[in-house]
């Protein structure tokens, strides 16, 4: 095989990435915590804009929230 042969990616390789690239998206970070961090399933319209836990984040206390919770 030429060099240049080994260097390309085969076509499950190739497909592999467009779907990774299509489906995988990195979550913004305002949203990473309600997504992941939090206790609630779900909020009620009206709570994320008052969420106490994303201000506090957003103010870059999230740590002092988190140990007051515990």
């Amino acid at each position: 095989m030429t060099e240049a042969g080994s260097n390309r990616a085969g076509p499950l390789t190739r497909l592999w990435q467009w779907l990774k690239e299509k489906w995988v998206r990195d979550v913004p970070e305002d949203l990473a915590l309600c997504e992941f961090d939090c206790h609630k399933a779900q909020c009620f319209e009206g709570e994320w804009d008052t969420c106490e836990r994303r201000l506090a984040h957003a103010s870059g206390g999230l740590a002092s929230i988190q140990r007051r919770q515990v």
